[in-house]
C-alpha cells in the first residue's frame, strides 16, 4: 500500500469539500447546532402547567393549599368558586391540563381525623381530574399536588381521588404513537421531496419539465398527491404496529387523525421543495436532514412537553411544524377532539401548508427562469 496515493486521494476529496462551501458550511454547522440543542434540551424543567382550582370549602386551609400551588412555578393556576362549574370543560376547550376540586367540607372531614385525640375514619378528599394526554405533564401535576399538601396542618390523611378525563388510563406509548405518525410524515414528505426534486435539477430533466405542457401547479400537486400517498401508507403502519404490539389506546377518530395527516403531509411536500433551492447537489440535501430533524424530535414537545424546554429554545418550538402537528393529532387520537376543537394545533399546520406551498411555488418559479 502507498501512503502517497492514499495521500492524494485524500488531498482530491478535501479539495471538491474545500470547493462545496455550501455543504462544507452546513456539515461544520450541524454538530454545533446539535450540541447545543441537546445541551438545553436536557437541562430543562417544566413550567407553566396550566390548572383550575375550584374551591368550594373556601376556608384557610384550602386558601394555604392554593397558596402553595401558586407559588410553584410548575404552575399557573385559576382559582374559581362557582360549584356548578363544568370542569370537563375548562380542560377540553380552555386548554387546561387538570382540574383541583376542593368540595365543601373538606377541611372539617380533614381535622375530624383526629376528634377527642382518637383516629376516626373520616379524611378530606380532592377530586383531582387529569388530562393525561402527556404522562410526564400529568405526572408533575401530581407531584406538584402532593408538595403543596405537605405542613398543612395536623390533620388526617388527604385522600386524591382522581378521574380520567378519558374515562381509560394514557400511558407514554398512548401520547407518542400521535407523534411518531407526525415524525414518519415530516421524514418521508421533506426528505423525499427534497431528494427528488435535487436529483431532477441534476439530471436536468427539472428543465425540460417547464418546457413540457406540465404546469407548476401541476407540478407541485402531483409530488404532494404522491408523498401524501405514501405518508398515508406510513402513518397507517405505525398505528397498525401500535395497536396490534402495544395496544394503544386512540379516543377519538381515525378519519380525523389521518386526514390530519395528509394535511401535514401537504405543508412536508412544500417544505422539501423549498428547500430543494439551497441545494444544488444530492450530498447539499443530505445534510439538511438533521437540521430538520434535530428540531423536529427535540423541540416540538415530543420526547417531553414544550413546557419542560428552556425559555431560550422556547420560542423556537412555536415555528417548528411538528409542535403543531403534534398538538393536533394528540387532540385527535388521544382527547377524542375533533381537529378545529385544537385550534392552535390546526392553525399551525394550515399556516405551515399555505407558507410553504407559496414559497415552494415562488422558488419553482426562479429556478424556471434560471
Amino acid at each position: 500500500m502507498s501512503f502517497r496515493r492514499t495521500g492524494i486521494v485524500a488531498a482530491r476529496v478535501l479539495r471538491q469539500l474545500w470547493h462545496d462551501k455550501r455543504a462544507l458550511v452546513i456539515t461544520l454547522l450541524v454538530p454545533s447546532l446539535a450540541m447545543i440543542l441537546f445541551g438545553f434540551s436536557f437541562s430543562g424543567e417544566i413550567r407553566g402547567i396550566r390548572i383550575v382550582v375550584l374551591d368550594e370549602d373556601q376556608t384557610d386551609l384550602t386558601t394555604s393549599i392554593t397558596g402553595n400551588l401558586e407559588a410553584d412555578p410548575v404552575f399557573r393556576v385559576a382559582v374559581i368558586h362557582n360549584a356548578g362549574a363544568d370542569l370537563e370543560a375548562w380542560l377540553l376547550k380552555k386548554g387546561y391540563r387538570a382540574a383541583i376540586r376542593f368540595p365543601a367540607k373538606f377541611t372539617s372531614l380533614y381535622y375530624a381525623h383526629f376528634a377527642m385525640g382518637v383516629a376516626t375514619s373520616a379524611q378530606g378528599r380532592i377530586d383531582l381530574l387529569l388530562d393525561e394526554s402527556d404522562p410526564q405533564i400529568a405526572a408533575a401535576v401530581q407531584k406538584g399536588l402532593a408538595d403543596a399538601l405537605l405542613n398543612v396542618g395536623e390533620g388526617g390523611p388527604v385522600e386524591i381521588e382522581k378521574k380520567d378525563l378519558y374515562g381509560v388510563p394514557v400511558r407514554f406509548i398512548d401520547s407518542f404513537a400521535p407523534a411518531i405518525m407526525g415524525l414518519v410524515v415530516a421524514f418521508a414528505c421533506t426528505m423525499l421531496t427534497l431528494m427528488s426534486v435535487v436529483r431532477e435539477k441534476v439530471d436536468g430533466t427539472f428543465a425540460r419539465v417547464w418546457v413540457s405542457p406540465v404546469r407548476r401547479a401541476e407540478f407541485i400537486l402531483g409530488y404532494v398527491a404522491a408523498f401524501s400517498l405514501l405518508a398515508l401508507v406510513q402513518s397507517f403502519l405505525v398505528f397498525a404496529i401500535g395497536k396490534a404490539v402495544f395496544n394503544i389506546v386512540v379516543n377519538g377518530s381515525l378519519f380525523w387523525a389521518f386526514l390530519s395527516v395528509i394535511l401535514f403531509a401537504v405543508g412536508s411536500v412544500g417544505l422539501g421543495t423549498l428547500l430543494s433551492a439551497l441545494a444544488r447537489t444530492e450530498s447539499q440535501a443530505i445534510v439538511f436532514f438533521p437540521m430538520i430533524m434535530l428540531p423536529s424530535v427535540l423541540l416540538s414537545g415530543m420526547m417531553w412537553p414544550v413546557q419542560a424546554i428552556p425559555g431560550l429554545l422556547r420560542p423556537i418550538s412555536y415555528v417548528v411544524p411538528l409542535t403543531y402537528s403534534n398538538r393536533l393529532l394528540r387532540a385527535v387520537m388521544v382527547k377524542g377532539l375533533a381537529p378545529w376543537q385544537e385550534p392552535v394545533g390546526l392553525a399551525g399546520v394550515l399556516v405551515f401548508v399555505f407558507l410553504t406551498i407559496v414559497l415552494a411555488s415562488l422558488v419553482l418559479r426562479q429556478s424556471g427562469q434560471e
